[in-house]
Formats: C-alpha cells, structure tokens, sequence
C-alpha cells in the first residue's frame, strides 16, 4: 500500500484529519526502517503499513494510525521514543512505547512469559484501550503473514498464542471480524487437514442449504413486510472454527448440527426489535430455553442483540438475531466504533470505564503472583459466556456461563466469597456449588469467621473466585507456619534458659538469609530450619570457653605446612590473614618466602615467575588466635556500638582495636579488628552482623 492510497481510506471517513502527521509518520519510519525485510523477502515497513491500513478500516484516530506507522521502530531500528516523542508529541509517544514493550516478550516462548505478556498487555490497556487495539491489529497482520515463517514450532506457539489469548480479547472488546479471522488462520496453522476437510463438507452442504437459505430470508422478510415493519434480512455462515469446536464440545458429526447458518434481522429503532420479535414469535414456534434479551441487559463488552430460535419455514430449526444498524455496528468492531469520526488528545478512559471484564482482569493480575495461575485465570475470564443474576436489592450480577453460587458471592465482594457459608437461589437454600441460571436471585449468607478453604477450588468456576481462594490458602499457610515457628524458637530457647527477644534473633537474620521477625518465623515453622538451628547461631559453639594466646610472627613457620626448610617466612607486609584463608607463598631471593592471600591484587607482579609460586596450606591443629579486621557502616544511634559489640562477643570476637573512620547524621564508619580462630569464625561474624537492623554494610579487609 502507498503513501496515498493509506491518506485516502483516512480521508473517506475523517476528512478533517491533519494528513501532514500521517506522512510524516509514513516518511520516518520509512527511513528509520530502510532496507530491513521480513522473513517474506517483503521490505520490513510494509508491516507497519499494513498494521495502519487495519486500523483505517476500524475507522480509528489519527494518534492510533500514527502509532500504528511506528511501533516498530522503538524496538527494530535506531530511533528512541525521545525522536518520537520530539517529533509527534507526548500522546504518541506514550502509544508506542506501550506497544513497544508488549513487543519486547514475544521473543520468549515460555509460559510464563505468555502470561506476563498477557499481564502488561492488560496493565497497558487499561490506561489506554487503543494499546490493545493496535495490538490487535499487529496481531492480525502477523497472522495474515504467518506461512512465510520458516520456523513450525514458532508457527505454532504463535497460533496457540493467538487462539488462547488475542481471537478471546478480540471478542472482548465486541470485535468479531477480528476474532473470527484470527481463529481461523490460527486454526489453519494448528489443524491444517481437520480445516481443509470442514471447509469441502460446509462447500458440500452450502450447495443444498443455498436454496434453503434463501427461501427462509424471503418468507422472513415477507412476514415482516406485512406486518408494515421495515427490516434487513440476511443469512450468514457460521466461521469453520465456530463450527470445529461445537463438533468438539458436543460430540456431534458435520450433519448432526442444525446451525451452520443463521439469520440477522436490522432495523432502525430499538423498539422495532421487540416488534420484530412479537411478529416472528406469532408466526413460529420459539424453542425453549434458546431466547436472550441482550438489549435489555447488554453483554460486558457492550454487545447488544435479541437472541432466538425458531422452529421456522419447512420445520428447519433457524437462529436469529434482531438489532439495530448501530448495534450491529458496534457488536461487529466493538470499542473500536467508539473512535469512528472522532479525534481524541487524550487516552479514552471514559470507554474503558464501561468495559468491566477489564477491571475484573486488572483485579486478577493485581492480586495473583503465580503467572500460570493467572494465565489459566485469565483464560477462563474471557472463553466464558455469561449469566445475569441479582442481588435481593437487585443489583445485576454478569458472570460466566457454569459459574457457581460461590462465583456470585466472590463477584460481590472477595471478603464474602471467603466468608460465605450458605446460599438461597430464588429464596431456598441451596448447595454453594449450585450453578446459576439467567435471572436467578442470590443470597449469601456470610459467617462470622472464615469457612475451610481446602475444598473450595471445587465449587467455582471463575478466574477471579479462584485466584482469591489460591491466594487466602497461601495467606493462611503462611500464617500458620509463623506462629508455628515462634513457638517452636521460644520452646528451645526456654530449654536452654534464655529468652528469644527481637534483638538476640535478629543475630540469626544474617546466617540464615532472612529479613524480618515473621521471615525466621515463617522459615522454621516450613521446616526450613529448626529451633535449635535458630539458637545454635544466636549462641555458636564456637564461642570460646579458655582464652587462647594470639598469634605472633615469630612462630609463623608453625602454622603453615608446605614451607621450604631454612627459609626465613613471612606474611605480605599489613596483611591480615586468618587460617582457612587461600594462601599463595612467593619466594624472594635473598629474602626467604613471602606469604599472601590468593586474592591479593600484589601478585600479579610475580605473574611471570611462576617457578616462584609455592602451593600452602594451614595446618589443622592451631592453637593461637589471629586478627582479623573488619569494615562497618551502620546507624548512627544510641546503643548501635552496644549491639554490634555483643553480638560479636556472643560469637566468640575479641575486638582488640576499634577505630571511627567517617561519620554523618545518618551513618558512621567502623573499622574493628577482632582475634578469631579462623575464616569460618569471621565469616560466622561478618554474616551475624549483616542481618542486624543496625548495620548497613559489613566486609572483611584482608590489609
């Protein structure tokens, strides 16, 4: 598609459009895109091109075309959404940058990542519903070109994707061109013989049906002519993917369905509908349980239609909708009709507002942390057909369709889903998992404490219903495990004669890798760890009953095993190494052996003499402590040097040098050099000290 031809389809439905800001969007993504191509061997902006020309045909906004001419080009070639927002002004840029970083995830193939990618794709249409439109049509165009892919399993993720998320969303949002193309290119790419087969049977069946087809809508319109109401007939094929799941989910061959036509009926005035209905209902027999006001009580994506079904000419079974022109308009592109002739500056909330199937959604993925749970969630929300129940003071409930008395009472209010120990369906009690029926009235009946979750997942059927129930398990387990865990630490603290105080366990946070009071809590009561475990690091057996000597040069030689004989030893001059530390020795001619840590930044000076090099180890049995020395930032408060004093006491330190290095209103530093036995008693302090509250930051020095 051109330049002028894209102008014109504009043009034909919002002759005021600004045409400058949509050439020169063609002009800078043309150029920014250049000679990249698509796996078709197309150049790469004749996708974007024909993103807009999909968008065009929804009759959308200018900011949305515009968007549409450059939502790749963030992600693909040079340009920022600065250049973007510089150029076509802060809305646009906003539009972009949305659909740029839906793009981002599609390159992993992961479940996880088609639900976070279905989450920020929700989270982005929420503030802004034409995110999801252009995301639609991105969608659409990429289904349109999806053979030139030379990779099947990608071909098949993305149908599976398409099916699973974007045709749903498409019939969300009342789009069901959209939809109905989607499916069936996904269909072609997932059941390719199962299609191939459906559309030569249908082929076969059109030739019989045509002539059935067309007396039906003659003796339709002919019965309404004479009745003086004025009325559009026509019949229409169900989609060969419609048709492929009700021979799925009703176990029924190609010849035992009755619908693969259907009939729809147009007029100008809402009350010519139900005029047309009477008329229809006079002269055939309606079949029961098969009719839907959708007028009187619209679906939540805002479709409205009169929905029946006839025992009709000749004796064949005829579906038929009644509507108006602008509600078979609105029903066909949904919340895109919304933007026909109308330029916005800014995002269309006030369309948004009336879709609340999205805020059910937002209140999924808001409060559901696991992304398969919540892909599985958001999967039931949007397959479901829906059921309309009330309230005693009749507020209308919309659910989907097999959703429970339970269902209604979490759509209320998730407290009372929890809380709910009863229901009356039409004023008697019934079982929770009693599913409802168009018209039923519910009554919940609320218990003053929370009811047994375990079995609860059974009795609905909602995404929402379940997400809540999942996550007040996990709460509650959660809880349990906490005050199971503080009683087991006061049980073994009490054994041994101490009290288990906030700040004696926060000793613990730093060896055990927790950040809070509930988090040991919650690890001991999981079985994580233990009591003992728990105490053993507040009060370690390392801790020195006899104080021992303290390390001295002099006797260095004993300490070390791996020495040559008759050298004189020594460690690298300010070193403070500690035994267990990894030790390199380099002998010095003339000077006898030099003894370094392995990490030490000073050998790389005897990188090219490696003869040098001499392989240490410390002895096992050492009997002297050694200095080591650590750096500390912590809080400037009252009683902070009493804490980290004690808690390297009750470690078995012994500081032996405490220095004030920096200080401010905040934070001071520390340097402390403590005599330890070994590396594993330092570290046992440098971790101690990290999970205190009043300690910033915590290293070992080693000079």
């Amino acid at each position: 598609m051109r330049e002028t031809d894209l102008v014109d389809r504009i043009l034909s439905y919002n002759p005021k459009v600004d045409t400058r800001i949509i050439k020169k969007a063609f002009h800078f993504g043309m150029l920014m895109h250049g000679s990249q191509l698509r796996e078709s061997g197309d150049p790469y902006f004749s996708h974007p091109i024909e993103v807009a020309n999909i968008l065009a045909e929804l009759n959308l906004d200018t900011s949305s075309l515009v968007c549409a001419l450059l939502h790749d080009t963030i992600e693909d070639t040079k340009a920022t959404i600065k250049d973007v927002k510089e150029n076509f002004g802060k809305e646009i840029a906003k539009l972009v940058d949305g659909v740029t970083k839906l793009n981002k995830l599609e390159s992993r193939p992961d479940q996880s990542k088609a639900a976070e990618d279905f989450r920020k794709l929700i989270l982005a249409s929420s503030s802004d519903i034409r995110v999801l439109l252009i995301k639609l049509a991105d969608r659409l165009h990429n289904m349109r070109t999806l053979k030139h892919l030379k990779n099947k399993d990608r071909r098949q993720r993305i149908a599976k994707e398409t099916l699973d998320i974007y045709a749903p969303l498409a019939s969300r949002i009342g789009m069901h061109e959209i939809r109905e193309e989607l499916e069936d290119l996904a269909f072609s790419e997932t059941e390719p013989e199962i299609r191939a087969i459906l559309i030569e049977r249908i082929k076969d069946s059109k030739k019989k049906n045509n002539k059935i087809v067309k007396d039906i809508s003659d003796e339709l319109s002919k019965v309404l002519k004479s009745n003086k109401l004025k009325a559009f007939v026509s019949g229409r094929e169900k989609s060969i993917y419609s048709v492929w799941l009700k021979i799925e989910n009703q176990n029924k061959s190609l010849e035992q369905l009755s619908d693969l036509f259907g009939f729809r009926i147009h007029v100008d005035k809402i009350e010519e509908c139900y005029s047309v209905l009477g008329v229809l209902h006079q002269n055939w027999q309606a079949v029961p349980g098969l009719f839907k006001d959708y007028i009187s009580t619209p679906k939540k994506n805002g479709y409205q239609s009169i929905h029946t079904t006839l025992v009709g000419p000749n004796n064949h079974r005829v579906e038929i909708q009644i509507r108006t022109n602008k509600m078979h308009e609105i029903n066909e592109r949904g919340v895109a009709a919304h933007w026909a002739y109308k330029e916005k500056d800014s995002s269309n909330g006030e369309y948004l507002s009336s879709i609340a199937w999205m805020a059910d959604l937002i209140d999924i993925l808001q409060k559901d942390g696991a992304t398969d749970e919540f892909l599985e969630n958001t999967r039931l929300e949007l397959s479901h057909d829906q059921v309309y129940c009330f309230t005693p003071k009749g507020r209308l409930i919309a659910l989907p369709q097999d959703s429970t008395a339970l269902d209604f009472a979490f759509a209320l209010h998730t407290d009372l889903g929890l809380f709910c120990s009863g229901v009356k369906i039409n004023g008697e009690k019934k079982p929770r998992r009693t599913k409802l029926k168009n018209g039923d009235e519910v009554e919940i009946i609320k218990s003053k404490s929370e009811v047994p979750l375990d079995s609860y997942e059974d009795l609905v059927t909602t995404g929402r219903s379940k997400s809540s129930i999942r996550r007040a398990i996990k709460e509650n387990t959660i809880k349990n495990q906490r005050l199971l865990g503080k009683e087991i630490i006061k049980s073994v603290f009490s054994s041994h004669r101490k009290k288990p105080t906030r700040d004696i366990l926060e000793r613990s946070f730093g060896p055990l890798n927790v950040k809070s009071l509930m988090d040991l809590y919650q690890l001991v009561g999981s079985g994580k760890s233990s009591g003992s475990e728990v105490y053993d690091h507040v009060y370690p057996k390392t801790k020195r009953k006899t104080k021992r000597k303290r390390y001295y040069s002099k006797n260095i030689s004993l300490q070390i095993s791996g020495l040559l004989p008759d050298m004189d030893v020594s460690f690298q001059k300010n070193s403070l190494l500690v035994p267990g530390d990894n030790i390199i020795g380099i002998t010095i001619p003339g000077k006898g052996i030099t003894i370094y840590h392995a990490k030490d930044e000073e050998l790389h000076k005897h990188e090219n003499s490696p003869e040098r090099w001499l392989r240490l180890q410390w002895k096992k049995e050492i009997d002297v402590t050694f200095t080591a020395r650590i750096m500390l930032s912590i809080i400037n408060e009252v009683g902070s040097l009493g804490i980290i004093s004690a808690a390297i006491a009750d470690y078995g330190g012994n500081i032996t040098n405490l220095n004030l290095t920096e200080k401010d209103t905040d934070f001071y530093n520390l340097r402390i050099d403590i005599d330890v036995d070994d590396k594993g008693h330092i570290d046992n302090i440098v971790k101690s000290l990290k999970g205190l509250p009043e300690v910033n930051s915590v290293e070992r020095l080693i000079h």
